[in-house]
């Protein structure tokens, strides 16, 4: 029964952790943009889901399409202003855009530290727990969980069966056969910038239920978003996929058997071996 509570925490985790990493992944697949700015976005929207919360009594269930239409809005905002530009410059663009998301990054953080301050903070929601025999399973997560998944389940759906889902994919694979065939490609760029940085949001306003968040969380959170498209392989939808699921179980193994400090270091060193041993991605090396 321990193997089967292990294995279920794990893929709960990995489902959180899906989110976090094809929200980065999909704006590197349309755009070749890293963001380093991602980790902000999730824990910007994580300290205010927590903020509204405790305010207002509303769920964060509640405060999720919120958070979901707001940031969406920053993101269409901020991709004509700070990415766009850099779109014409070549090889440097990725260079460049890289610089421009760690400024941005860096904004981002002394934001939350001057509105919210530096202290960790989690959202006292669900705390109870569902108990199947020998089994017990933290609502909080299972709930978070299911509506990580859920959501990457509209996006998977929404990318191979909509048109413009259609076009978005045709523009990360050929940005020039996609302009030929009619498709906006700028108009395709400011959608995946727009749509990841909600995402990642998304991400933080269901995170907050279930882990400690505080301005500096960003640059963890990061890193462990790196960590799964690393194994996964940067545009490879399917391979993070997988790969976060790995890391959820990874890390859920880890913390039961060597502590929660283990599992908290674990994606760095799975992060240092990849990058070693594979850096085109466990799935391409395959």
């Amino acid at each position: 029964m321990l193997a089967v509570q292990l294995l279920i925490n794990g893929i709960l985790l990995g489902g959180t952790y899906v989110l976090i990493a094809q929200s980065l992944n999909l704006i590197f697949g349309v755009m070749r943009v890293v963001n380093l700015a991602h980790g902000s976005f999730i824990v910007m929207a994580g300290l205010f889901t927590f903020w509204l919360s405790a305010r207002t009594g509303l769920s964060p269930l509640i405060v999720l399409p919120i958070v979901f239409v707001v940031s969406f809005v920053v993101g269409a905002l901020l991709q004509p202003v700070l990415i766009e530009p850099l779109m014409n410059q070549g090889r440097r663009a990725e260079l460049l855009s890289l610089m421009v998301t760690f400024g941005l990054d860096y904004v981002l953080v002394q934001i939350a530290l001057h509105v919210w301050g530096a202290d960790y903070v989690s959202l006292p929601y669900l705390q109870s727990t569902w108990t199947f025999g020998a089994i017990t399973l933290s609502k909080a997560l299972v709930v978070v969980g299911l509506f990580a998944v859920g959501i990457v389940a509209l996006l998977y759906f929404g990318l191979n069966y909509t048109s413009f889902g259609k076009a978005l994919l045709a523009a990360s694979q050929s940005p020039v056969g996609a302009a030929c065939c009619g498709i906006n490609v700028r108009r395709v760029r400011l959608f995946a910038f727009a749509l990841g940085i909600a995402l990642a949001s998304s991400a933080g306003t269901l995170l907050i239920m279930i882990l400690p968040m505080a301005a500096e969380s960003a640059d963890n959170l990061t890193i462990l978003a790196f960590v799964i498209v690393a194994l996964g392989g940067l545009g490879e939808y399917a391979g993070v996929t997988i790969a976060a699921f790995l890391l959820g179980l990874a890390q859920s193994l880890a913390g039961y058997f060597l502590g929660g400090d283990a599992a908290n270091v674990l994606p760095f060193v799975i992060l240092i071996a990849v990058m070693l041993l594979w850096p085109q991605g466990l799935r391409r090396a395959a």
